[in-house]
């Protein structure tokens, strides 16, 4: 016997299926049978999707709403009506939200955790303490995606991803990169402190009995206070060690140290006695940051000191958090040479930033280095004879060695500066699918990038992928190419090109058609959240935004984080997109939406703050909304009928079950609507 509290849902899981089917078969015509191929095989023959079809996916994909009935309509009366459509929708807030997450991942500035910074700030961690550091990945993370999104709302060019200067930063990542061109690390993980350096005789104080210093005061030389700290955690912190019981700690000049104290951590020191007093990764009081420095988002210029000119001051928060502009003596140019992409893929002795060179080709062209690209550089600079002396390996050494010098001429294999002339004086060439010309900084690099004839046709595809979970076909790609081209590579243009073209809508027969069909897929976990989010009025109902997860009750982020998900891999230039409904991916959606409709149905005061609310008392407009704001049917669709009385069916049919109140069987209803293949999938 199932237990009252089990029903709900148990209902739901056989319902979804009539539901599915319904969804399913309701789309338009039977499909005709499949048609014998001359290779004595079976292909079906091709099927014009109606615009209640298409005009649902590119508007998900977009913005993850549902369409309007007037929205679906105009298109059925004048299909060149999807393109205002399109304009439309780009300006609405869900569309910036979307591409920042597509920008993130193409350009690799994902997949990365804490510990993956620990080689630019070796020999420790790029932040100890467990409130900051979270946070400080995710601004890492976030930088160049909101980056490209304000150079482009200035109308720069796609282009400009491969050679700007400036970047979107908040106070926490002013910080970070300030004190990364402090802390000098080499080929060998030699650390050289130019802040200890700088002042050899500086002491680093941290108190807390005497309590607060104003910030002011402690950042400024001319202060009795000058770099005197406040730290709560100095009175409990290494308690349980004899002779630990420290206040003040007095710490010698260092970098490292005064960068995790302003991350909220304390570095390990000797204690009276010559106790050894370990490291403490604070408490979430400690930080010298404010939590509104790790989203106070702003465009930083980042140049070269002039002669004699200081490096920007790390320490200086006031500063930092006025600041528009950076001094930095590393070069930070382009995508390639953010600490997130660095994180993403780190170099060795051995590898000698050939991964970095290659995933930035791979980023900028959608093309890698796998012995096919018959370039010829001349000479080869930068060759490594080690690897390069077997015949099966010089095919690629040839491209990539040349190629990543200008690489290893200018970043330490710990992405440092380069101090080793052996690799200084290398000279730069950039030699690449038919590409071959000197570089001589990491500004050229990302000019070549910028300049090179796979660009455009690296980010169509790109955009396909994203857009329709697989490639378009090379004639499609290079029309789309032409007129991206044209557009000179304006980013809004091309998206509208994709999300209309027949490779998206599917009302004609292409090239991609042809050669693989249409992909139906499920809506991986960045569609599927953001779609959840648009719909029913959450700001972050998977819990994806850090900030927001730390003030969440249920049990969706766990569940998210088990969801199928874009992703890259070393060395591919197509990405990781899964596509099959699987059985863990109908046990996470069914858990997701069972979590929601406890949210949305019923929820009096604890209802989030804006989000979509339904009754039990009424459950009719409850179900209509179901259908067309949860499944994205409208009223005008074949499909909406039927799944309108298939759940007043269940509705009833639960309320027919002994114990089961009207909330849980408005809540069983809506589990049902939520996994609709209408919801959770893109293109049904």
């Amino acid at each position: 016997m199932l237990r009252k509290t089990t029903f709900p849902l148990f209902v739901a899981s056989l319902a979804a299926s009539a539901v599915a089917s319904a969804v399913a078969c309701s789309s338009g015509p039977s499909s005709p049978p499949a048609a014998s191929g001359d290779d004595g095989g079976s292909a079906m023959p091709f099927q014009a999707d109606p615009p209640s079809v298409y005009v649902a996916k590119v508007k998900n994909v977009l913005v993850g709403l549902p369409p309007t009935d007037a929205e679906v309509q105009a298109v059925e009366k004048d299909p060149t009506q999807l393109g205002g459509l399109v304009d439309g929708w780009m300006k609405l807030p869900e569309y910036s939200q979307k591409m920042m997450r597509f920008f993130e991942l193409s350009f690799q500035q994902t997949q990365v955790t804490l510990t993956d910074f620990a080689d630019q700030a070796y020999p420790g961690q790029i932040d100890i303490n467990g409130a900051t550091g979270p946070l400080l990945v995710q601004n890492a993370q976030e930088s160049f995606a909101r980056t490209m999104l304000a150079l482009l709302a200035q109308g720069k060019p796609l282009t400009v991803g491969m050679t700007t200067q400036q970047l979107m930063m908040t106070t926490a990542m002013k910080e970070m990169y300030a004190f990364l061109d402090v802390w000098e690390v080499d080929d060998n993980g030699k650390v050289t402190d130019r802040f200890k350096q700088a002042n050899p005789n500086l002491t680093i104080t941290v108190e807390a009995a005497q309590g607060p210093i104003p910030i002011d005061q402690t950042v400024d030389p001319t202060n009795p206070e000058f770099m005197h700290w406040y730290d709560p955690d100095v009175a409990t912190a290494d308690s349980q060690i004899a002779g630990c019981q420290m206040d003040p700690i007095v710490y010698p000049a260092s970098a490292f140290v005064l960068h995790q104290l302003i991350m909220g951590g304390l570095i390990g020191h000797q204690g009276q006695n010559g106790a050894k007093c370990l490291q403490f990764g604070g408490s979430p009081k400690a930080p010298q940051l404010q939590a509104g420095d790790f989203s106070d988002w702003t465009l930083v210029t980042i140049r070269p000191p002039n002669q004699g000119e200081q490096v920007t001051q790390f320490w200086n928060l006031p500063a930092l958090r006025s600041a528009n502009e950076l001094v930095l003596g590393l070069p930070r140019i382009g995508f390639f040479s953010t600490p997130a992409f660095f994180a993403n893929w780190q170099t060795n002795v051995s590898n000698q930033a050939r991964v970095t060179t290659h995933q930035a080709l791979i980023v900028a062209t959608g093309s890698s280095i796998d012995g096919t690209d018959t370039t010829l550089p001349p000479g080869v600079p930068g060759l490594d004879s080690t690897h390069a002396n077997q015949a099966a390996c010089f095919g690629c050494h040839k491209i990539l060695d040349p190629t990543r010098s200008i690489f290893s001429a200018t970043y330490s294999w710990n992405y440092h500066s380069q101090l080793d002339p052996t690799w200084t004086q290398q000279p730069g060439v950039f030699a690449f699918r038919g590409v071959i010309q000197p570089v001589h900084s990491m500004l050229d690099f990302g000019n070549a990038l910028a300049n090179h004839p796979l660009f455009a046709s690296g980010w169509v595809q790109k955009l396909c992928y994203y857009v329709n979970s697989e490639p378009c076909a090379d004639a499609d790609v290079q029309q789309l190419a032409a007129a991206f081209k044209s557009s000179g590579y304006s980013w809004n243009t091309l998206v509208k090109a994709v999300v209309i073209s027949p490779v998206t809508t599917h009302t004609v027969e292409t090239a991609t058609t042809d050669a693989a069909g249409e992909v139906v897929a499920v809506s991986r976990r960045d569609h599927l959240c953001a779609a959840l989010n648009a719909r029913l009025g959450f700001a972050d109902v998977c819990g994806l935004d850090l900030l927001s997860k730390k003030t969440m009750t249920t049990t969706i982020p766990e569940i998210v984080s088990g969801l199928p998900s874009d992703a890259y891999g070393r060395g591919a230039p197509v990405p990781i997109l899964p596509t099959q409904p699987t059985l863990f991916y109908r046990a996470a959606t069914e858990n997701m939406c069972e979590a929601i409709a406890a949210q949305v149905i019923d929820a009096g005061s604890k209802a989030p703050q804006g989000v979509e609310q339904w009754s039990s008392s009424q459950p009719d407009p409850a179900i209509a909304d179901f259908v067309s704001i949860v499944m994205g049917l409208t009223p005008s669709d074949p499909r909406s009928g039927p799944a309108t009385a298939l759940l007043e069916s269940h509705f009833h049919s639960a309320m027919q079950q002994s114990g089961i109140t009207p909330t849980e069987a408005l809540q069983s209803t809506f589990v049902v609507a939520c996994l609709a293949p209408s919801a959770v999938s893109i293109g049904m």
